[in-house]
């Protein structure tokens, strides 16, 4: 099924609008989302610097946000020791960090696949080869791990965090 929705980057415009979707996600979607916190001053701290942007998707003909992805150019410093230990050498020049987020009422409606795609699009301009998983994804949240096997992330590793038991996943992009 086609949504009339947009996927398109995100503006300085947009960030009451963003603040606004964080706001109406449920408890369990915050829970899961690991990036940042949901704050003005974090939003404005990610939307102006160099290494960071995002993406949006928006439905048509509104400003109503639901879905969001923010993407860090190359890798975080703090995950460097454990994708070494799963023998993966990152490079900030070809890898990417992704961290997608839904609004609960479009969940498993297809519509990640749409910000995905979009992103993946732009990655493949940017002549980026892989994308890391920020944060990996928590091993119990079984839709979003289905969600990532379906896009071509694969598990390269796993750890603990919160008590939580978390999969690394990456994905190269052609």
């Amino acid at each position: 099924m086609t949504y009339p929705i947009t996927c398109r980057q995100w503006l300085a415009t947009d960030l009451s609008n963003l603040l606004s979707y964080f706001h109406h996600l449920n408890e369990e979607t915050k829970a899961r989302f690991g990036p940042h916190p949901f704050t003005k001053e974090a939003l404005e701290y990610h939307y102006y610097h160099p290494d960071y942007m995002g993406f949006l998707l928006i439905e048509n003909n509104s400003t109503f946000i639901i879905g969001y992805a923010i993407l860090k150019m190359g890798y975080l410093e703090h995950d460097l020791p454990r994708l070494v230990s799963y023998n993966i050498q990152p490079n900030h020049a070809t890898d990417v960090t992704y961290a997608p987020c839904l609004a609960n009422d479009w969940q498993g409606k297809g519509v990640g696949k749409v910000l995905w795609n979009h992103t993946k699009k732009y990655l493949l301009q940017q002549q980026k080869q892989r994308v890391i998983l920020w944060g990996g994804v928590q091993a119990d949240n079984i839709v979003a791990v289905s969600y990532y096997n379906k896009i071509g992330f694969l598990t390269i590793g796993t750890y603990e965090h919160n008590g939580k038991n978390n999969l690394d996943m990456m994905c190269t992009i052609q």
